[in-house]
Formats: structure tokens, C-alpha cells, sequence
């Protein structure tokens, strides 16, 4: 089941990320956009690895 989530994660949850982040850096601040979207995306794909690596 975490192999599952973890591909979830890499393949819908990180590209949203991404894009809430461009979103915010384009209506909000530049600075605080692209530290959410490369942050968040980080975050996400750790997570991700983490729960494939553990399903193992």
C-alpha cells in the first residue's frame, strides 16, 4: 500500500504543488512562491521515497 501512495504522491500531489507555488509567486510574492513550490515539491518527494523505500 505505501508503494501505492508513494507513486500517488510523485505523480499528482508534487505537480501540484509546484503549481499552487507558481500560482502564488505570480498573484503574491515571487520570493515566497518559489519557496513554497520547490520546498513543498521537496517535501512531497521525500515523503513519497520514504513510503516506497518502506513498502519494500
Amino acid at each position: 500500500m505505501n508503494h501505492a501512495i508513494g507513486i500517488f504522491l510523485i505523480t499528482v500531489v508534487a505537480p501540484l504543488v509546484g503549481f499552487v507555488g507558481n500560482v502564488i509567486a505570480d498573484n503574491v510574492h515571487e520570493g515566497v512562491g518559489r519557496t513554497v513550490s520547490v520546498g513543498g515539491a521537496l517535501a512531497v518527494l521525500g515523503v513519497a521515497l520514504w513510503c516506497i523505500i518502506r513498502s519494500f
